[in-house]
């Protein structure tokens, strides 16, 4: 089922949601990945509902069927109006169950929540970053470099196959010989191919929503930033080890390592043996669904 909200600008939001027919004893809101969307977060979002965990989620600007420009978030300000969409549906959603809230975000999904719990943290009860990263904030400079330059060559809408590639060409490098160019995102071939054949997963984003979600990156990864989420606030971070988004694990664990030195004195972290990219897509779902289900039962009140 969904239901519409209005954005500040006037776009409208297509909030999704999955409900559990027994009691719900927490919410969930979904921060969706890059060049994929809401729906393909059925199977996760069922097994939330089986241990009481109503969910909802929606695309984000750019993502799925409702996108008006596919891969471009917003030919201004694209990084704020994507948080402050996030926020419209989490004041939304807190107004509809008086539960604990939980925010949960997938890879651009976890950056985006990252950021969202250093504006608005007090609003959550835990927050879940799957798939996620930390780096030194000087290759997302590099980034927003040649990204100007591809803004000037092909214009700011524009979907740009270099930057595509620049980002994601040596993601599969890892896993040869390989099937597909998208094996790097799950060992399951089904899903893989589901990702494929689906015409709202995998296209290429404009050189201005790389410059806004450089910036947004930059933007976190500050110390004086990521001090702001709050210290008591539940956090629980997962990822494959062997996914190239996370640098095999070594990024993930940085991250950790960075929330909890900045601060957060309650992190849970987990990688999971041969696990690419899309652990909910993985070969091991089922026991990803349970320890995320888990976690949240025990660890958020």
């Amino acid at each position: 089922m969904h239901s519409a909200l209005t954005a500040s600008d006037g776009r409208e939001i297509k909030l999704f949601a999955w409900l559990p027919e027994q009691e719900i004893r927490h919410v969930m809101v979904l921060s969706h990945g890059m060049a994929e969307h809401i729906q393909r977060y059925t199977g996760f979002a069922l097994a939330c509902n089986a241990a009481g965990i109503a969910v909802y989620g929606a695309n984000h600007r750019g993502h799925g069927d409702d996108a008006s420009v596919l891969g471009h978030y917003a030919d201004d300000n694209g990084w704020q109006k994507v948080i402050s969409d996030l926020d419209l549906i989490v004041d939304d959603v807190a107004a509809r169950h008086d539960v604990p809230l939980v925010l949960f975000g997938h890879s651009m999904g976890s950056f985006i929540a990252q950021q969202y719990a250093i504006l608005n943290g007090s609003k959550l009860s835990g927050l879940v970053l799957s798939g996620s990263n930390y780096q030194n904030p000087i290759m997302y400079k590099l980034a927003i470099l040649v990204s100007q330059i591809e803004k000037m060559r092909i214009g700011a809408r524009s979907p740009s196959r270099f930057l595509d590639f620049v980002s994601f060409g040596a993601f599969n490098s890892k896993f040869k010989p390989t099937r597909t160019a998208s094996d790097w995102l799950s060992r399951d071939p089904v899903q893989v191919d589901k990702y494929i054949n689906d015409d709202y997963c995998g296209f290429p984003c404009s050189p201005q929503f790389w410059l806004d979600f450089m910036s947004g990156l930059i933007s976190i990864s500050q110390k004086s930033e990521i001090a702001k989420i709050p210290n008591q606030l539940p956090i629980s971070i997962f990822s494959g080890d062997k996914d190239p988004v996370g640098l095999q694990g070594k990024g993930v664990l940085a991250l950790a390592q960075h929330i909890t030195t900045n601060g957060c004195e309650n992190v849970h972290f987990k990688l999971y043996p041969d696990g690419r990219h899309e652990m909910l897509n993985e070969s091991n779902a089922s026991e990803v669904f349970k320890d995320v289900t888990d976690w949240v039962t025990a660890k958020v009140s």
